[in-house]
Order: C-alpha cells, then structure tokens, then sequence
C-alpha cells in the first residue's frame, strides 16, 4: 500500500496519515470486528465495528455502529 500523506475524513473518522491497515473479523465470518490503522508499528487510529442483533455469526451482518478511537 502506498501511504497518502493526507489525512482522509472519511464520513467525519478524521483517518490520520498511515502506512499499514490491520483487518480483524468475526469468527470466520466476512463482518469485520476493527480495522486498525498504523504508522509504523504505531496505532493511529483504530475503527470498531457493532451489529444489528449483536455479534453475527453469519456473512453480511448489518452494521449498527462504527466508532473511533
């Protein structure tokens, strides 16, 4: 991946400079549990993701809530 200095708002997450992306999911499901953004080995940001009906255990659960940190 080629790193963007840019900061990317992406609908108001305010995505700071990074150079690697970490996806996490579910269980073996294809709902992703965080992406966690890095600079260098550091943390710069870290999205959590919530499901409709709590922790799915099947593909293309519905999204509830994406929060920041």
């Amino acid at each position: 991946m080629t790193p963007n200095v840019q900061v990317r708002n992406i609908a108001g997450l305010n995505i700071p400079q990074h150079t690697t992306v970490e996806l996490n999911y579910v269980g073996t499901t294809n709902n992703l549990s965080t992406v966690v953004y890095k600079e260098g080995t550091n943390t710069v940001a870290t999205l959590t993701f919530t499901y409709v009906g709590g922790t799915p255990s099947s593909d293309d659960a519905k999204i509830a809530t994406v929060t920041r940190s």
